[in-house]
């Protein structure tokens, strides 16, 4: 951290399982959005290698198809771009979306450590440190 970044918040155990009701529906919206993003992109390939192999596809199909799918795709982009912010904004750090990871800044004896937690899970119950990972959490008791 640089002398000009400002400390991170930091939570309580008690403040991030409370966050948790928030954060879940987020998650869930960001996997929805990936998975959609995904489907677009592969349905863009499908249509660009039909235009680009000729084999009397109809042109002016294939390009309002691509025109569609284009505008749907950023405004997929645009939808995960708000969810992100406002986990971000609730504080939130997003390590892994696959598994829905969630870290939250924490002290912990004074030090600055990282809550962790992943979708599926009723309450945060692990941490680790800055420097460490998911593989190397720790239980809370």
């Amino acid at each position: 951290m640089t002398q000009s970044e400002e400390p991170p918040k930091t939570f309580t155990i008690d403040e991030a399982n409370a966050l948790l009701p928030h954060v879940t529906p987020l998650i869930e919206q960001l996997q929805g959005l990936q998975r959609s993003i995904l489907k677009t992109t592969q349905q863009l390939d499908e249509a660009a290698g039909k235009l680009a192999q000729g084999n009397g596809y109809p042109i002016r199909s294939i390009k309002n198809q691509i025109s569609e799918l284009t505008k749907h795709q950023l405004q997929l982009i645009d939808a995960f771009q708000s969810a992100l912010d406002q986990l971000e904004r609730l504080g939130c750090l997003l390590k892994d979306l696959n598994i829905g990871l969630i870290d939250f800044y924490s002290l912990r004896e004074g030090e600055l450590v990282l809550l962790c937690w992943k979708l599926g899970e009723d309450r945060v119950r692990f941490w680790h440190t800055i420097d460490s990972g998911y593989t190397d959490r720790q239980p809370l008791e």
